[in-house]
């Protein structure tokens, strides 16, 4: 039996997540269920593309569902901590290397996107900027080796 480990999410995070459930369960999983009927309808089912794209959709909508379902059932609402110059989850924070300044907020690992600026906590760059200050430099070990960071900025 594996055991459920605590997902850390924002309350925004977790809202999210709950919309997203919603909108599959109530919206998307109805459509694609009247989609399967359809085709099934049309005949023969070993030749019906159709029919087979639907019920792939379907098992894809199933399982991202269930994962969401899991996720919130060992979700951890996580509010910031009190602020006090050192990198945390929630933080923003700045860092500069030799490419420039980049910004990131360090969120749960489930609401990492490195489009929008946030990366985890667990990722190696979040995890070795945690508990550090602005004008520390980090050293991380990132697919192509070790690379080093300064912190120029900690909101």
């Amino acid at each position: 039996m594996t055991q459920n480990k605590p997902i850390q999410l924002t309350p925004e995070g977790k809202a999210n997540l709950e919309k997203e459930l919603e909108d599959l369960v109530e919206v998307q999983r109805p459509k694609v269920v009247a989609r399967v009927a359809e085709t099934r309808a049309e005949g023969d089912l070993k030749e019906n593309f159709g029919y087979h794209d639907a019920r792939q959709e379907l098992g894809m909508l199933d399982g991202r569902v269930e994962t969401i379902q899991a996720t919130l059932r060992n979700a951890v609402v996580v509010e910031p901590a009190p602020k006090n110059g050192t990198v945390q989850l929630l933080s923003s924070v700045t860092v500069a290397d030799e490419w420039g300044e980049s910004s990131y907020t360090i969120v749960g690992t489930t609401e990492a996107n490195i489009a929008e600026g946030r990366i985890s906590q667990d990722s190696p760059l979040g995890a070795a900027l945690c508990g550090h200050r602005a004008g520390d430099v980090v050293e991380f070990e990132a697919p192509n080796g070790a690379q080093q960071v300064r912190i120029t900025r900690v909101d």
